[in-house]
């Protein structure tokens, strides 16, 4: 962590074509920013996990949000944390890095992440052409995500 900053700096590897990503800022900021209007986020407790629900646009304006409410999330939890994006309407490169560093803050935490994204979604494509669909948890539903086992 740098001092006086409120950064924590992660490392994430991905096996992208220009080989691997370098190390990645992460900003945790000590208190929750307002989402957009375009974004709702609603959080709950479900069978001693955590469920983050989000619906809207997950675009460069709403990612901080997203982050912030998601690694909040991971550190209110002693178990799993669990993205219901099945209501996300659009994901750009700002909503898959906020993927990217909240499964690595999870990580660091000794927790897990689980992402609910349905196949028909519009928010997997991005997933699926970045190679995210390989690192990151995916689930169809959140009843799947919570009822799955620690398997990566």
């Amino acid at each position: 962590m740098r001092r006086g900053t409120g950064e924590i700096r992660t490392g994430v590897a991905s096996r992208g074509i220009a080989g691997p990503v370098p190390s990645i800022l992460v900003s945790h900021p000590s208190q929750a920013e307002p989402p957009p209007p375009d974004l709702d986020i609603v959080r709950r407790v479900v069978s001693g996990g955590v469920v983050v629900a989000v619906t809207g646009e997950v675009d460069t304006e709403a990612a901080p949000a997203l982050r912030t409410a998601v690694m909040s999330a991971i550190d209110d939890t002693a178990g799993t944390c669990v993205l219901d994006l099945a209501t996300v309407d659009f994901l750009d490169s700002a909503g898959l890095a906020t993927l990217i560093t909240t499964d690595a803050y999870a990580k660091e935490q000794g927790k897990s992440l689980r992402i609910a994204v349905d196949s028909n979604s519009p928010v997997i494509r991005p997933i699926e052409i970045t190679g995210l669909d390989i690192v990151l948890r995916l689930y169809h539903t959140v009843d799947e995500a919570l009822q799955a086992s620690n398997r990566r």
